[in-house]
């Protein structure tokens, strides 16, 4: 008995199909990231974060689904995340390009801007400065800037006004000179000897005659004046009053400042030491203690204290109510 052998028909090779919903799902998917892309790549400098493929797949699958459908799903957005990026960074870098071009065929060359040449002499220094300042710009890469010499001066114009550093310098020189020149003649004069005439006066009139220097003050003179009188070998200088013209000097007082300021009375010159005429009556040497007895009593009464800023060539002495009591 043979057993003949049973061919079988080959068997169909099983190929796995996916159902109309899990077609639909895959689509919706790469749409999805599609517009993602192209959206994130449209306002990108404006959005932060991008849509990842988790969170598309997250949105896509509901419930419970087969790793096997999960990781197929996740290998088809991940191939379509790639693809749409490489696109979209090649048309990018197509745009780049495109702009850079443009911008360098589109740019124009810097004009210079010339400068209108005023021909007034004053305004000459500002042209100049200007244009020393363009040279410098240009001429930054260059070893050593050009620079133009000054033009259009008007040769008729008066410049013998304008001071120069030579002229400055020669001025001060001068006035140091001067400044020198006086300050010896101050000391020259001051260390010149001179006869003061006067006398003491307690209602009498005693002559005296002291030597001085026109530079000594007055209590100097009055220091020596004490010799004459006994009545003044016991007090001090303080004690002595000294009297011109009516005017009671006080003692911190120099002669020379009388002399250089030229100070006068309606009698003349307050000190005039180159006249061996003067009436001695005019210079007086008064006790403290006579004087505050006698002040209210002719002549003491119209006694005053010297003022600098007094004119005594046209003082009017007058008593308390206003008549006059004595005119030089």
């Amino acid at each position: 008995m043979s057993f003949s052998t049973i061919k079988r028909p080959p068997s169909k090779q099983y190929v796995p199909t996916l159902t109309r919903q899990q077609q639909e799902q895959e689509d919706h998917a790469g749409a999805l990231l599609r517009g993602a892309a192209s959206s994130s790549s449209g306002v990108r400098e404006f959005e932060s974060q991008s849509i990842s493929v988790e969170d598309v797949i997250k949105s896509e699958t509901v419930g419970l689904v087969d790793q096997e459908k999960l990781k197929r799903l996740r290998e088809e957005l991940l191939a379509q995340k790639r693809n749409d990026d490489t696109a979209t960074s090649r048309n990018d870098s197509d745009a780049t390009t495109s702009g850079s071009e443009v911008g360098k065929l589109t740019k124009r060359p810097k004009k210079k801007r010339g400068l209108q040449k005023s021909k007034l002499s004053f305004a000459d220094g500002d042209e100049e400065e200007s244009s020393q300042c363009d040279e410098t710009d240009d001429n930054v890469d260059g070893d050593k800037p050009t620079v133009k010499k000054r033009r259009n001066f008007d040769p008729t114009v008066d410049t013998s006004f304008l001071m120069t550093k030579e002229t400055e310098e020669w001025e001060r020189q001068q006035r140091e000179e001067l400044r020198k020149e006086f300050l010896r003649r101050q000391e020259e004069i001051k260390e010149e000897k001179a006869y003061l005439q006067f006398c003491y006066f307690d209602g009498t009139y005693v002559p005296g005659k002291v030597t001085i220097k026109k530079g000594d003050q007055i209590w100097v003179m009055l220091d020596r004046t004490r010799k004459g009188r006994k009545e003044f070998h016991r007090g001090t200088v303080d004690d002595i009053i000294f009297v011109k013209d009516n005017i009671i000097i006080p003692h911190h007082y120099d002669f020379y400042y009388f002399i250089l300021n030229k100070v006068k009375t309606k009698a003349g010159p307050l000190f005039d030491f180159e006249n061996p005429d003067e009436d001695i009556k005019r210079t007086k040497v008064v006790h403290r203690t006579w004087y505050e007895k006698n002040k209210h009593i002719f002549p003491a009464s119209i006694w005053r204290e010297f003022d600098p800023e007094v004119d005594y060539t046209t003082l009017v002495l007058r008593d308390s109510q206003g008549f006059v009591l004595y005119q030089q």
